[in-house]
């Protein structure tokens, strides 16, 4: 499933960096992730996050983040590190 997420997220990351407003962007993310055929799990994690998200920098780091993760190379929270 996760590659699902990992290809959601590179759909819509070029469109992404080149927004300037998060607003704009938010919606062009929901919109996306609404219309594709994703688990509902998936997507309610997606829009989840996002809506915490108020800077259209704190979402392009998001989705820089959820690339990473889901292509193995996340490095997780500095809590997880010390554990």
């Amino acid at each position: 499933m996760r590659v699902q997420i990992k290809s959601i997220f590179e759909q819509i990351a070029e469109q992404v960096f080149k927004m300037t407003d998060a607003t704009k962007a938010k919606t062009f993310i929901t919109e996306f992730v609404t219309e594709k055929g994703i688990n509902d799990e998936d997507k309610r994690m997606i829009l989840k996050n996002l809506e915490n998200l108020k800077s259209i920098a704190q979402i392009q780091k998001y989705i820089c983040n959820s690339l990473l993760q889901y292509e193995g190379l996340g490095v997780g929270s500095r809590k997880e590190a010390n554990e």
